[in-house]
């Protein structure tokens, strides 16, 4: 599973894949998970989550 993140976004409006422009997001882990997993080996099914500062989790839009 890859989460969602506006990382995804702002990496497409740049024309380059998150996995450079944003390697420690989480999406970019998701997808280097999936690839480790593709390559066999064994790693825990997670779904990483982006480090939210206080501010940021009290002011984030959600989607009704």
């Amino acid at each position: 599973m890859i989460p969602e993140s506006e990382e995804v976004l702002k990496a497409s409006n740049l024309g380059s894949p998150v996995t450079l422009n944003a390697p420690q997001s989480a999406p970019a882990r998701a997808y280097a998970d999936a690839v480790r997993r593709l390559k066999g080996e064994t790693v825990a099914m997670t779904v990483p989550s982006e480090k939210r500062s206080l501010l940021g989790k009290l002011f984030t839009r959600r989607a009704a």
